[in-house]
């Protein structure tokens, strides 16, 4: 009996160190914002590991006995900074506290309550925690110009190898690309050295995107959403900038661009990544969405603006409606997605009136369908 308690305790200091180890590399990197409140995957799996290990010790335990003192061979940071946010605080106070988890029924969840009127749920699929929006996500937190060049690679790559295995590579340089978007060359020739580098930091950025992908077994394998070889910045003998490489796009990329967003991709290239950023963002997000999900014909403006990384801003929350709408109907006129359009809960004009903007935000939600291919248009 001692034996097996002293394992069952050792099990459970390991996953308590595991899961603070985990959370304080979380920690560290924490700046100010909402949208950094949530715990990433590996943060919940580990915390998921240890309240199963502690509660196997506590119910193998005649009498409760004191927690030990945690095992920890991490030096803490000086300072940090933590979101601003009482559901980042709340999550902060319940994570060192396994006594307060609860999972769920369905396995699907943690629940931890921390006063009579608050509580911290920490939801995770079946898999690990997180699924391809996490991509989509940071395809879009690298900016639209980031965006529009992971369309043009993927476009490019399509169109040049289509039929052929993921695994392909291609090789291509920076100028390609810009030369895809319809970006003018100088009149001596070429691209801006700006421009060049510029497309160098989008593919380092694009291939340090991790998606991951489960199969019917509901195995989960990690990839990359694109895997880049031998990229190389230089001179050419004229003094022109140039950046090459080779690359091929992930499995999860590939069977995107198979779907809707291959069809609005070379559409999407022609706006203007800071004039029109909204409609880079949520053109590219809703294509995804629609030809993943296409039994979904809306979603929540919150949702989709999480998915689109586009934060709501702190003041001028009437103007910032008013772009968005403009952004889906400038999407829906210049024929990339005819059928979407922002509808509005019923006495919006009411909330607006009275400044409650934020409730009409979140009652919002967003009508798309499928986008057709040019094939079905013809026939």
């Amino acid at each position: 009996m001692v034996d097996s308690l002293t394992t069952l305790q050792d099990e459970a200091l390991a996953a308590e160190a595991a899961a603070r180890d985990a959370f304080a590399a979380f920690y560290s990197g924490l700046t100010t914002g909402d949208e950094q409140s949530a715990l990433p995957p590996e943060v919940t799996q580990a915390l998921a590991l240890w309240v199963e290990a502690r509660k196997r010790w506590e119910l193998a335990q005649e009498l409760p006995r004191a927690v030990p003192a945690p095992r920890l061979g991490l030096k803490p940071p000086s300072a940090v900074v933590l979101p601003n946010s009482l559901s980042a605080r709340d999550a902060l106070a319940a994570l060192f506290a396994p006594q307060l988890w609860q999972t769920e029924a369905s396995g699907l969840a943690l629940v931890a309550r921390v006063s009579d009127s608050a509580q911290v749920r920490v939801e995770f699929d079946e898999v690990l925690g997180f699924g391809p929006e996490q991509a989509i996500r940071q395809i879009a937190r690298s900016g639209p110009a980031a965006a529009q060049t992971f369309l043009a690679l993927a476009s490019l790559w399509m169109e040049r190898l289509a039929g052929q295995p993921h695994e392909t590579y291609l090789t291509l340089a920076a100028s390609d690309l810009l030369r895809f978007q319809g970006k003018k060359a100088t009149p001596k020739g070429g691209y801006h050295r700006d421009d060049i580098l510029a497309k160098g930091r989008d593919l380092y950025l694009l291939s340090r995107i991790s998606v991951p992908h489960a199969s019917h077994s509901e195995c989960l394998s990690i990839g990359r959403l694109l895997s880049l070889e031998a990229l190389e910045a230089g001179h050419e003998a004229g003094g022109q900038s140039i950046v090459r490489f080779r690359y091929h796009l992930g499995q999860e990329a590939h069977s995107w661009m198979l779907e809707s967003v291959a069809q609005v991709a070379p559409r999407l290239l022609a706006y203007h990544p800071i004039r029109q950023k909204y409609q880079i963002l949520l053109g590219f997000c809703l294509a995804w969405h629609a030809g993943n999900h296409p039994e979904q014909s809306e979603l929540s403006l919150p949702h989709l603006l999480e998915l689109a990384a586009i934060p709501l801003p702190d003041k001028r929350l009437g103007e910032f409606l008013t772009s968005v709408e403009d952004a889906l109907a400038d999407l829906a006129h210049d024929g990339i997605l005819p059928t979407v359009k922002l509808v509005k809960p019923k006495g919006w004009h009411e909330l607006l009136a009275t400044r409650q903007t934020r409730a009409l935000l979140q009652q919002s939600r967003i009508q798309i369908e499928k986008p057709r291919s040019a094939g079905a248009d013809r026939g």
